[in-house]
């Protein structure tokens, strides 16, 4: 050490000199600024001018359709996941009843085969694949298979958020195979295209990443995806002098989709200069993240054509696979005529109400749930604010859908088949309820949700609470004979499930808002009687304590429903002025939100 610092004192008395270390200082920093100049200058430049565009997305079959109902118009904006077309059923419903009706007759000739079998014991039975009859009914049920697939894809959806550029056919018209239905633009450019001269030294590689940006200051990070393997032309309107011509290298940038270029706007294209810890091997290998998915709670956003006619007081949700939207209830309609919404999965509700024909009247609709081509309607069953009871508060309804179609098939007063058969019933809980439904506001039965599964009917009573900190879920027999004949017989009413609501750590007491089946699990929205809080909840056959999923630090929980795709549970939330919707994980248990 006393050797280096007898040699930097030597360096500088001697050889510089006291009074030109300021002097020495200098041409230090010059030599250094003229390297780092010189080592600039001789890298290899990525300057690229290119166009901001988008790719349009063409709606087509490879076989010929009908189109039944088109629900966009041209130049209307669009979300991804938004309903575009449905097409007809009217051919593939023919031929389903024809395939089905093969299969009986099948199945009745090989039921019939085999017990002729029993009685001829000298008969060598065939095995399954030498049996002509079995190989058909085999055949059969796969060409079933294949008929029920596309009635399942009889609806189309964007794939982007986008303008609707073009619509081609109306509603009842056949289009031939490969025929463009509907032509969606991308409101926003997704990609750059761009051009590298063929006189500049450029190594530009599928993968780099670098900066694009506007004559309007907008800037956003791109990665490239592509480049030419051929020198073309590059078009004039790229051109630094646009009389003389040039040549170059293709190369496609992608750019996130919020990045503020207009469609068709000449931008720039620079290598992105930063320092890194990393190789560039790594940083190739490191992909953008644009796209972060925050799930919290958030608005529905209704449309001024809906909130001009009333403000939806949302009480239910039911998800509907077809069309891939959640049809929502309210708690009160103008005079009291019920109408569907139609949300998406980003909370956005559809312009368009569908009404339920035949169905005229029906007040406090408190829950919705689907099973197959029927949607199922329930009243809170309670009475008044005064005490007083209402057959339109009282209604079970059966809904039959055919696309956007609903129509009111069947309905029951439920109220009163349920307490004629709790009235009679020896099961002490039972009876109990029925003792404490007499029509007050304290103490009058009252239900916010239910589901069907099969031919059973599951309640969720919000109202009488037998017990602290207790949850109940009847169940309902015989759905079919309930629609039939208006009555619930005494044996078909039971207890399904009793458990406990009991947070950790708090005393809130919760009332059940709603329920929905996934597999033998039930999973239970429940509010807050007095507290500000919500939660979710799953219930396990055989268990009495709930287990729960996630709590809220919001009240009115009022609907849930599970979206398979997806593997979601949507919550929505009625705060009187604007509703809100939550998803979550249904395979997860949270304790906290």
């Amino acid at each position: 050490m006393k050797t280096l610092k007898a040699f930097f004192k030597s360096f500088f008395g001697d050889v510089i000199g006291h009074d030109n270390k300021i002097l020495f200082g200098c041409w230090c920093c010059a030599v250094v600024l003229i390297l780092a100049l010189g080592l600039v200058l001789g890298s290899e430049s990525v300057s690229i001018l290119g166009v901001a565009e988008s790719r349009e997305y063409h709606v087509n079959f490879d076989n010929p359709v009908e189109i039944k109902r088109v629900h966009v118009m041209p130049n209307q904006v669009v979300k991804k996941g938004d309903l575009l077309v449905e097409l007809s059923q009217a051919d593939l419903d023919l031929q389903l009843r024809t395939l089905k009706a093969r299969q009986d007759r099948l199945s009745a000739e090989l039921k019939l085969r085999r017990q002729i079998y029993r009685l001829t014991r000298d008969v060598t039975r065939l095995p399954d694949e030498a049996d002509p009859l079995q190989v058909e009914l085999v055949d059969t049920r796969r060409e079933i298979d294949l008929i029920e697939n596309k009635l399942r894809n009889l609806f189309v959806f964007a794939d982007v958020d986008g303008a609707v550029a073009a619509v081609n056919y109306k509603d009842g018209e056949k289009a031939p195979a490969f025929a463009p239905l509907v032509t969606l633009v991308p409101i926003n450019p997704t990609y750059v295209n761009g051009y590298v001269n063929e006189n500049l030294r450029s190594s530009i590689s599928i993968g780099q990443i670098v900066d694009v940006s506007s004559a309007g200051g907008a800037v956003v990070q791109g990665q490239v995806i592509g480049v030419g393997s051929r020198i073309v032309p590059i078009p004039e309107r790229l051109l630094r002098i646009q009389s003389l011509p040039a040549w170059g290298r293709e190369v496609v940038v992608k750019i996130p989709t919020a990045n503020g270029f207009l469609l068709g706007e000449r931008v720039t294209v620079k290598k992105s200069w930063r320092l890194s810890l990393f190789s560039s091997a790594q940083a190739d290998e490191k992909e953008l993240q644009w796209d972060v998915v925050h799930q919290s709670l958030a608005d529905i956003r209704f449309p001024a054509g809906i909130t001009n006619q009333f403000q939806p007081e949302v009480s239910g949700i039911a998800y509907l696979p077809e069309i891939r939207q959640f049809a929502l209830i309210s708690d009160d309609y103008p005079e009291s005529r019920p109408l569907i919404l139609l949300m998406n999965q980003n909370g956005e509700v559809a312009e368009q109400t569908l009404p339920i024909e035949g169905l005229d009247e029906m007040e406090d609709i408190e829950s919705v749930s689907l099973q197959g081509p029927y949607i199922y309607l329930l009243s809170s069953l309670s009475a008044t604010s005064k005490g007083n009871l209402k057959k339109a508060r009282q209604l079970f309804v059966q809904v039959k859908r055919d696309g956007l179609h609903f129509r009111m098939e069947k309905e029951v007063d439920l109220r009163g088949a349920l307490l004629a058969a709790l009235k009679n019933s020896t099961d002490p809980a039972l009876k109990s309820i029925f003792l404490h439904s007499r029509g007050t506001k304290k103490d009058d039965l009252e239900i916010e949700g239910h589901f069907v599964k099969g031919d059973d009917l599951y309640v969720a009573l919000k109202r009488p609470i037998l017990q602290k900190h207790e949850g109940l879920i009847l169940r309902i027999k015989s759905l079919g004979n309930l629609f039939d004949k208006g009555q619930v017989a005494t044996s078909d009413v039971s207890i399904a499930y009793r458990f406990q609501l009991k947070l950790p750590q708090a005393d809130s007491e919760f009332y059940l808002t709603d329920i929905t089946f996934e597999g033998d699990s039930v999973y239970v929205a429940s509010s807050c009687r007095s507290d500000k809080c919500s939660a979710v909840w799953k219930v396990m056959p055989g268990t009495t304590t709930a287990e729960l999923v996630q709590e809220f630090d919001v009240r009115k929980l009022e609907g849930i429903a599970i979206a398979p795709a997806s593997r979601q549970i949507y919550g929505v939330f009625d705060n009187k002025k604007n509703g809100k919707f939550i998803t979550i994980p249904y395979m997860s248990a949270k304790v906290r939100e």
